[in-house]
C-alpha cells in the first residue's frame, strides 16, 4: 500500500510540472532557473507603467528580457485573438482591464488561463483569484475643483441632471474606452437603488421618459440631455477639471488614481467626492493571465508573481501603489492618504453583467448622444 501511495504521488507530481520541467508550487529559485533558459517574456499591457515594472523586473532577476508592449484593453484582446487564429504565438501575458471580455472572448475559449502563484493564495480572496487573477481594483469616482469649490459641490448622482450642472459636467467616452461601459452598465444594473435615490431627492417617485426602462437608463438620459461634454481619456477629463479658470468649475468621472497626476503638475487643483448617493463610485479590476501557447511560460510566471508585489506595496506592483488604485493582497495596506476599498461606498462592477447587458448600455448612449 505504501508503495502504491508513493507511486501516486510521484504521478501527482509529474502532472503538475510544466512543459519546462518547474512544478506548480512555487518555487523562485527553480522558476528562475527555467525562466533564464527562456530568456524574455512578452507582456501586453493596458499601462505604460509595464515599463517600469519590467526595468525592476530584469534587475531582480538578471538574464530574463521583460519585452512589453503598452496597448488598450480592446487592442490586446483583438491582437491575442488574431494571434491564436494564426498560430502565431507571440503574447506570454495579458494585463488589461475590461474582465468580461477577457473571460468571454479568451478565457472561456481556452485561448487564455489562469495563474495563482501558489505563495499568494492564502493573500487574496477567492473573488479575486478566479477566474482570472485580479492584479488590482481601480475605481472611477467624481472628482471637483477642491482650490475653487470649499465643498463637495453634489451629494447625489442625480444632482448632475439638475439645471445647476448644465454642461458642466464631464466624463470619458465610453465608446473609446471599455471601463466606462463597466461603469454605465452598473449604475443601469442598480436602478433599484437609482429609484430610491432620486425619491430621496426629489421627494416623488421617479417618472421614466418613453422607451425607458428603469431609473439607470433615465439618470443616463437626462445626463445626455444635461449637455453634458464628453473627453477622450481620462487624464483629460482631471484636468479639465483640475485646470478650470470657471468661476462654477464643473466636476468630471474619471479615475481615482488621476489623483497621482498632481504630484506631477502642482496647477492641478482636484480631489475626489467621496460621499455620494446613493454611491461614490463604481470599482473595476484589472486582470492578468497566461496566454495559450505563449513560448516563455515560466517567465510568465515570475513575471505575474512579480507583479503581485510584496507586503509593503513594492516590486512589481510598486507603480500601482497609488491613491485612486486598491491592492487584492490583504497584507497590503493602503497607499498613505488613501481610505481602503471597504471604507468607501462603492458598487462593484458585474463582469456577467457587463457582458450580457454592456452592449445594450452602450447602445443607448450612442442613440441619444445630442
Amino acid at each position: 500500500m505504501k508503495k502504491a501511495l508513493s507511486v501516486l504521488c510521484i504521478l501527482a507530481l509529474v502532472l503538475c510540472i510544466t512543459g519546462a520541467g518547474v512544478a506548480e508550487t512555487f518555487d523562485e529559485e527553480a522558476l528562475y532557473a527555467a525562466a533564464k533558459k527562456e530568456g524574455e517574456v512578452n507582456i501586453y499591457s493596458y499601462s505604460s507603467r509595464v515599463f517600469k515594472f519590467g526595468k525592476t523586473f530584469e534587475a531582480k532577476y538578471p538574464g530574463v528580457k521583460v519585452n512589453g508592449f503598452d496597448m488598450d484593453s480592446p487592442e490586446i484582446v483583438t491582437k491575442v485573438l488574431a494571434e491564436q487564429s494564426a498560430k502565431n504565438y507571440v503574447a506570454d501575458v495579458i494585463f488589461l482591464k475590461d474582465p468580461a471580455t477577457v473571460v468571454n472572448e479568451l478565457y472561456h475559449k481556452k485561448l487564455v488561463y489562469n495563474y495563482v502563484p501558489s505563495d499568494l493564495v492564502s493573500l487574496i480572496p477567492a473573488m479575486y483569484r478566479e477566474p482570472l487573477l485580479v492584479h488590482h481594483a481601480s475605481v472611477d469616482a467624481l472628482v471637483y475643483n477642491d482650490e475653487k469649490m470649499s465643498a463637495f459641490p453634489i451629494k447625489s448622482l442625480w444632482d448632475l441632471t439638475t439645471e445647476a450642472w448644465k454642461g458642466r459636467t464631464i466624463l470619458s467616452d465610453p465608446q473609446k474606452m471599455s471601463e466606462f461601459v463597466e461603469v454605465l452598465a452598473t449604475i443601469v444594473q442598480h436602478s433599484d437603488e437609482m429609484a430610491a435615490d432620486y425619491k430621496r431627492v426629489f421627494g416623488k417617485e421617479i417618472v421614466l421618459s418613453p422607451g425607458v426602462e428603469n431609473a439607470g437608463f433615465e439618470w443616463i438620459l437626462r445626463l445626455l440631455n444635461n449637455d453634458v461634454i464628453i473627453l477622450g481619456s481620462t487624464n483629460s477629463v482631471s484636468e479639465a477639471v483640475g485646470l478650470s479658470d470657471q468661476a462654477n468649475p464643473p466636476v468630471g468621472l474619471t479615475a481615482y488614481s488621476r489623483l497621482r497626476d498632481k504630484e506631477k503638475n502642482p496647477n492641478l487643483k482636484f480631489d475626489v467626492i467621496t460621499k455620494v448617493e446613493p454611491v461614490m463610485g463604481v470599482a473595476t479590476e484589472v486582470v492578468v493571465a497566461m496566454v495559450k501557447g505563449g513560448a516563455h511560460p515560466n517567465a510568465a510566471k515570475l513575471l505575474i508573481h512579480w507583479m503581485m508585489g510584496d507586503a509593503k506595496g513594492g516590486e512589481g506592483y510598486e507603480p500601482y501603489f497609488v491613491l485612486g488604485n486598491f491592492a487584492v493582497r490583504t497584507d497590503v495596506p493602503p497607499p498613505k492618504g488613501s481610505m481602503s476599498l471597504s471604507e468607501l461606498k462603492l458598487w462593484k462592477a458585474d463582469a456577467d453583467y457587463v457582458w450580457n447587458e454592456g452592449q445594450k448600455v452602450l447602445d443607448f448612449w450612442v442613440t441619444h448622444l445630442k
